[in-house]
């Protein structure tokens, strides 16, 4: 796929879901809000929260080739007006060792956005965008291999910097998928060890942040 058709699909994806795709509710499992934004915005507390395309919206994206399975998009709201810039940046590991942080982007935010982060196999190169900005990585060389992906479906109540997970991706050799627990996104001193030692993980994370003009 090359670049501009790149830029096409990411407006496309946007304007899917601008255009009213269906939100995941900001309610816990035991059916309490986690917060409410109020509408004037001047709730302390944001919110971010995954969503989801409808199946109409879905078969639009594979029509032009992306796989949306492949794509997590998420809206936040009320954020409080100190944290003016977003970082959203991925955190690689093999086979149980931290690489890298493969790639991240910086940029100025207002109280209420989206974030957009998509995986594509192109030949032997695998493309991550964020934002509309691309990084290309070599391929893992396998036989055969299996990938799952699983993304933060829980409400992120936010008040302060600190980091929260996004979404994760695991790759693995052989036919079995990875098993990535809920747990994980829900509880902050979640030990990601076993997590970790399958061959290729990718951790989907943000923090807001404040920075003076």
């Amino acid at each position: 796929m090359n670049k501009g058709l790149k830029v096409v699909l990411t407006i496309c994806i946007i304007s899917l879901i601008t255009t009213g795709c269906s939100v995941k509710t900001e309610h816990a499992t035991n059916g309490e809000t986690v917060v409410a934004v109020d509408s004037d915005n001047s709730h302390q507390e944001g919110i971010i929260k995954v969503s989801e395309f409808d199946d109409s919206q879905k078969k639009i994206l594979r029509g032009i080739g992306a796989n949306p399975n492949n794509i997590f998009y998420f809206e936040y709201d009320g954020i409080p007006k100190e944290y003016n810039w977003l970082e959203v940046w991925i955190e690689y590991y093999e086979n149980g060792k931290r690489i890298s942080k493969l790639f991240s982007i910086n940029e100025g935010v207002s109280r209420n956005g989206n974030i957009l982060c998509m995986f594509e196999d192109i030949d032997n190169k695998s493309r991550i965008t964020i934002e509309g900005s691309s990084s290309l990585k070599d391929k893992p060389v396998m036989e055969q291999s299996v990938i799952t992906n699983k993304k933060n479906v829980y409400p992120i109540v936010l008040d302060n910097d600190t980091q929260f997970l996004l979404a994760i991706r695991v790759v693995d050799s052989g036919n079995s998928s990875a098993i990535i627990p809920d747990e994980i996104f829900t509880e902050q001193d979640f030990d990601y060890k076993e997590l970790l030692q399958n061959d290729y993980v990718y951790l989907v994370k943000g923090r807001f942040y404040s920075k003076s003009n």
